[in-house]
């Protein structure tokens, strides 16, 4: 099957979708370079090309302005910056399911966790071919967030065996513990974007334009 036609199915039939992939034969690698990392190129290449080429900034998109403006390598090194985080952070989300499972009468499997969190995660990627549109970006954004969770929801019987009576305990587990990675992540990420493009004065004027 495409990645294009998966990404259609678990994004317009999840049901019937988790049911073959369930018992379709993976393996991690085969997630990752077959899937994920094609689709996570998509926020990528949205950033270098509507906000690096077009000046399009997170600013402008939610109707402030006035964003400081950062050179082109400056965009594409924190757009690559951010595919690396969220292959990192999908990656330790299926751990996680895996570990956490047979605390809600699951299977630990990590290939089926990883099936779980790869597949759930499509629409965060795919909302990137509009999130540059000013406004409905931001809404369309939160609405993908809303709609993953939806999807671990409904993959979570199917692919990790977890009874229906504790699907909705184990999907607010899921959604805490990706907060409390993101809050990790996201200092992780600041410090880095500090120390190499704010605390070397040269670097800074470059950035300011100075």
């Amino acid at each position: 099957m495409s990645i294009v036609e998966r990404a259609k199915n678990i994004i317009l039939k999840p049901t019937d979708e988790w049911n073959v992939i369930a018992s379709e034969p993976a393996t991690i690698g085969g997630l990752f370079t077959g899937y994920a990392m094609p689709l996570a190129l998509i926020p990528l290449v949205s950033t270098i090309l509507f906000t690096g080429l077009l000046g399009i900034s997170a600013a402008d998109m939610m109707g402030f302005g006035g964003g400081m403006p950062l050179d082109l390598m400056a965009i594409a090194g924190m757009a690559i910056l951010s595919l690396i985080v969220s292959l990192v952070s999908l990656f330790v989300m299926g751990t996680m399911v895996k570990l956490v499972s047979p605390s809600f009468n699951g299977t630990s499997d990590k290939v089926q966790a990883m099936k779980l969190m790869t597949y759930a995660s499509t629409p965060s990627w795919v909302v990137a071919l509009l999130s540059w549109i000013p406004f409905l970006g931001a809404v369309l954004g939160f609405a993908a967030i809303v709609y993953v969770v939806y999807l671990i929801y409904c993959g979570l019987n199917p692919v990790m065996g977890v009874p229906k009576e504790k699907i909705a305990g184990f999907t607010v587990a899921i959604v805490l513990i990706y907060v409390v990675l993101a809050l990790i992540m996201s200092g992780i990420v600041a410090a880095l974007l500090y120390s190499t493009f704010f605390a070397n004065p040269m670097m800074g004027g470059a950035l300011s334009g100075a």
